[in-house]
């Protein structure tokens, strides 16, 4: 079973990808707003949401076929 989790470590370098690209929106619209605290937080929200979302998709290709 975790031989077949390997096979979808691209989509997990996607979901990086898109994270990546999420930070500089961060950047631009949170940090004047509410501060660099705050834009951690969200950036690291959106880290582990964009994880767990992979994630879910890819154990759901792993477990249906």
């Amino acid at each position: 079973m975790f031989k077949r989790l390997g096979y979808h470590a691209d989509e997990m370098v996607l979901a990086f990808a898109v994270w990546l690209c999420t930070l500089p929106l961060v950047g631009l619209i949170v940090i004047p707003i509410f501060g660099l605290k705050v834009a951690g937080i969200i950036a690291l929200v959106l880290l582990l949401l964009t994880i767990a979302i992979c994630w879910g998709a890819c154990t759901w290709k792993v477990f249906k076929g």
